[in-house]
């Protein structure tokens, strides 16, 4: 019997820990601006809109690659699950680690260079 509570309590742990591992697969927007945003997120098929507070932040789901955008910017960011992106005063869009995607818009291999 206590092999069977063993177990269920193994199972019971592994799923807790997929369950907080979901959101670092997500990709990450945080708004530095001092206003509330509309971030598009464009998968192709799809372009969800998602509203961030000023100073808070949102986890996308941006599975195979997307383009961020800030509504009423004229430019987008490509991005991937688990990358981090911030929203500036200015409502430009980066990586919060200073890195730049790799050129070409939907980029499914996440490739990153250093910004200049």
């Amino acid at each position: 019997m206590s092999v069977l509570k063993s177990a269920g309590a193994m199972l019971l742990a592994a799923g807790g820990l997929a369950l907080a591992a979901g959101p670092a697969l997500a990709l990450t927007v945080t708004n530095q601006s001092d206003q509330a945003q509309e971030i598009t997120v464009d998968l192709g098929n799809d372009e969800p809109k998602t509203k961030i507070e000023a100073g808070k932040s949102a986890n996308l789901a941006c599975p195979e690659g997307c383009e961020v955008r800030v509504t009423g910017m004229s430019y987008g960011l490509s991005a991937n699950d688990g990358d981090k992106v911030i929203v500036g005063k200015d409502l430009r869009l980066s990586f919060a680690d200073g890195a730049q995607a790799a050129n070409g818009a939907g980029d499914k291999a996440g490739k990153k260079t250093k910004a200049n």
